[in-house]
């Protein structure tokens, strides 16, 4: 799972290379989210959320549920980032493999276009909506 993390950040580094300062620096915070699930970071993942965001303590459960129940493999393209230094709009064509942790268990394939409005706060930007929720809940694995 290791390669593909480092060829989610190497590729959301190259894509930073592209772009502004602003973009630049949104596409690192969503490389890092895509790191930190495969990794079985819960609150590294979150950190890059604006705690008052609507529904953030039913996204929280819904990620430690998905990253305690299998190997999660996870990768963005970004698709859209507009807006401006202190607002951005994003689309992101989102990608999760959720393995099973029992041997030869099932594998779950999502994909679907992520939508996220991002807000300079401080000299971080944060997350502060996320669509949809239902994309990262716990998977059904059962056989």
């Amino acid at each position: 799972m290791r390669v593909i993390v480092r060829n989610a950040v190497l590729a959301g580094l190259a894509l930073a290379l592209l772009y502004g300062d602003a973009q630049s620096e949104v596409l690192d915070l969503l490389g890092s989210l895509t790191a930190a699930l495969t990794e079985v970071n819960v609150e590294g993942f979150m950190a890059a959320f604006d705690k008052r965001m609507p529904d953030y303590d039913r996204l929280k459960t819904n990620v430690e549920a998905l990253v305690n129940q299998a190997d999660v493999a996870s990768s963005i393209e970004p698709l859209k980032n507009e807006g401006d230094d202190s607002r951005r709009s994003v689309d992101l064509d989102w990608f999760l493999e959720v393995r099973s942790l029992l041997q030869d268990g099932p594998i779950v394939r999502r994909r679907e276009v992520i939508h996220c409005e991002l807000q300079k706060q401080g000299k971080r930007w944060k997350i502060v909506s996320l669509k949809p929720l239902e994309f990262f809940a716990p998977a059904k694995l059962d056989q």
